[in-house]
């Protein structure tokens, strides 16, 4: 299950754990589990993006909210795409 969280989370604009749990048929706790093992794992990483932005506002779909409220993006690592390329031949 995990390798199926990570492909949703590689393939979403907008990473949702309630999106993912309906999607995967699969509790939210469950989904929070999997996150936080994916995390430990070093498959992927947070960042809660508190440091200066190198994107331009005009094309940031935050750009409302900056400096109000952290947003917390999670990306897939260099090892997470190389255990997608592997189970995953169309990635």
């Amino acid at each position: 299950m995990l390798k199926e969280v990570l492909m949703e989370i590689n393939n979403s604009d907008y990473i949702s754990k309630p999106n993912i749990a309906l999607k995967l048929n699969k509790s939210e706790d469950l989904i929070d589990e999997a996150f936080s093992q994916l995390l430990r794992m070093e498959y992927i990483r947070e960042d809660d993006n508190t440091n200066i932005c190198s994107a331009g506002c005009g094309s940031c779909p935050y750009a409302r909210s900056c400096n109000k409220t952290p947003v917390n993006t999670i990306m897939v690592t260099e090892k997470g795409k190389k255990l997608l390329k592997k189970y995953f031949i169309d990635f």
